[in-house]
């Protein structure tokens, strides 16, 4: 017989990212990647949010997407700064994480994607309380600008897309354990 246990080591960033980006595993892959960072156009944005949602989007969140992001596709502003983009999206109705990946939609080099997951593992590996992402929009705004970005921006080197991989992952893990549920 062999019995085998799992081990934590400490590890560097890269060798973090490298096997915690191997266990991401999400559906409909495809539409992120066949969309991101490409002109923004009506059905990419459905496919990206409907990405996002991890499954199909009911009537209320398609009211949402259309009232607070589609409405703004013919006026995109070109963000530049970190700054700019809090503004904007203070400008904007609809909540925090679907602001926020409205930011990466438009500008995903610069605005990464934020989640209760890559929350959960910044916060485990800072060391913060509580590890769950706050729940008021406004607080979950200043987790992501002012904890979050800068916190991915240690990570100089790194594919953005592998680093978002691997925090979800983690995330998850955190979460859900090693029985994934």
């Amino acid at each position: 017989m062999q019995f085998e246990v799992v081990r934590f080591v400490s590890a560097s960033a890269t060798d973090f990212v490298d096997f915690w980006s191997q266990q991401y595993q999400y559906d409909f892959q495809e539409l992120y990647d066949n969309n991101v960072g490409r002109a923004l156009t009506e059905e990419r944005i459905w496919q990206m949010y409907r990405w996002k949602n991890g499954t199909a989007i009911s009537a209320k969140k398609k009211k949402s997407i259309r009232s607070a992001y589609l409405s703004q596709l013919k006026t995109l502003p070109n963000l530049v700064t970190l700054e700019e983009g809090k503004a904007y999206i203070a400008s904007l109705k609809g909540g925090a994480i679907w602001g926020v990946f409205w930011l990466h939609c438009i500008k995903p080099k610069l605005f990464p994607i934020f989640d209760q997951h890559t929350y959960r593992s910044m916060a485990k590996i800072n060391g913060l309380e509580p590890p769950e992402i706050p729940t008021a929009k406004t607080k979950k705004l200043d987790a992501y600008f002012e904890q979050y970005i800068p916190f991915t921006k240690r990570f100089s080197g790194i594919s953005s897309r592998d680093l978002d991989k691997a925090l979800f992952a983690y995330g998850r893990f955190l979460k859900r354990g090693l029985s994934g549920k």
